[in-house]
């Protein structure tokens, strides 16, 4: 069932982030798409950019790199929100690169929730490595299917410390279900930031 409501008082972005595997970008869209003036933002779009001197974003090197894209990411979702749209970002942002989103969000008085969708990791690896035969939806940018680069970017979501009240465990859910329970907890603050 698709519910859609109206303009919300305040310039929204949600920021739905997790592992490979936890069903990001499927659920980011199905959240979107229940507003009337929503939008996804694909974090994916951006990494196809880079057309000379792309590094690993799991790989220590990476991280200026990373912090880059970010930034470019948060600075297209802030100009959505700040235009009335509630603006999805869909992406790999943990809690140790949130302060780039905040800071390209302060500046358009845009308000920041957070969630992370977390499958356990099995599920996870499952769900990732499964999608090698499935067509990429960015050009140039396939599905990441290692096992290593997906247990070291599961881990790095194991604990988060203050953020596990953002978290929503997936293991036992379909999309659609992740996303009624992020559209409910969006809608009622519960990942305000």
């Amino acid at each position: 069932m698709r519910c859609t409501v109206g303009p919300v008082p305040s310039q929204p972005v949600l920021i739905v982030s997790g592992p490979p595997g936890a069903g990001k970008s499927t659920v980011a869209r199905l959240v979107a798409g229940r507003h009337q003036r929503g939008v996804c933002i694909e974090a994916d779009w951006f990494w196809s950019t880079i057309v000379n001197g792309f590094i690993p974003p799991w790989e220590p090197a990476a991280d200026h790199q990373n912090r880059t894209v970010l930034r470019s990411v948060a600075a297209a979702t802030s100009v959505f929100a700040q235009s009335h749209y509630v603006a999805v970002l869909d992406g790999i942002v943990g809690p140790w690169s949130l302060d780039i989103v905040r800071e390209e969000s302060q500046q358009g008085d845009v308000d920041v929730h957070y969630v992370v969708i977390r499958p356990s990791l099995p599920v996870a690896l499952a769900r990732a490595t499964g999608r090698s035969s499935v067509e990429a939806r960015v050009p140039g940018h396939g599905h990441l299917v290692d096992e290593q680069p997906i247990r070291i970017m599961w881990e790095r979501f194991s604990n988060l410390g203050d953020y596990e009240r953002n978290v929503i465990d997936t293991s036992e859910q379909n999309p659609r279900e992740t996303a009624a329970r992020v559209w409910e907890g969006f809608l009622s603050g519960d990942f305000l930031l």
